[in-house]
């Protein structure tokens, strides 16, 4: 279930401009397609968006990215109507580095212990059945029995950074 990537030296933050990430994207959106009746106009979720043009609702508490809305993604979850996703990203900022460094001062996955559960929460409420997330961690935890993993990939940097799990998850 579980692949291997390597991922390479030059991968930094902004993992949406990494191959791996787009691989993952790339492979939740294929093989829904291939299995069920095609989306048309899909609707996908990214609450950490920072630059990435992949989502059609996109928020990041940044200000200075390109996303529609900044404010906390919890907060913007919530505010989201229930089941009109067909597809979300979640790839928050979840190294202490990363959390400082664009979220200073800003509640993250760091400073609040059960902010990803909040947020899955929020994810599950706003999803379609069939629906899928793709989330990138330092875990492969599943934070709700609503959503049955469906592949993984283990993508290994070398040298002294720290492996990213990347998941997909099915409603």
């Amino acid at each position: 279930m579980f692949e291997r990537i390597q991922g390479g030296s030059a991968d930094g933050i902004d993992t949406h401009e990494s191959h791996y990430y787009e691989l993952g994207f790339h492979n939740m959106i294929s093989k829904q397609r291939r299995i069920e009746t095609q989306v048309h106009n899909p609707v996908i979720i990214d609450p950490f968006a920072r630059n990435c043009k992949w989502g059609t609702m996109t928020n990041d508490i940044d200000d200075n990215t390109n996303a529609e809305s900044h404010i906390d993604a919890l907060l913007w979850l919530e505010s989201l109507d229930p089941i009109i996703a067909d597809y979300v990203l979640f790839d928050p900022r979840f190294s202490g580095r990363q959390a400082d460094e664009k979220y200073a001062g800003h509640v993250n996955v760091y400073t609040d212990p059960g902010y990803v559960s909040k947020c899955f929460k929020e994810i599950v409420r706003i999803l379609k059945d069939g629906g899928k997330v793709l989330k990138l961690g330092y875990n492969s935890t599943r934070h709700s029995k609503l959503l049955d993993l469906e592949k993984g990939w283990v993508v290994n940097f070398g040298g002294n950074r720290n492996d990213v799990i990347m998941t997909i998850w099915r409603k």
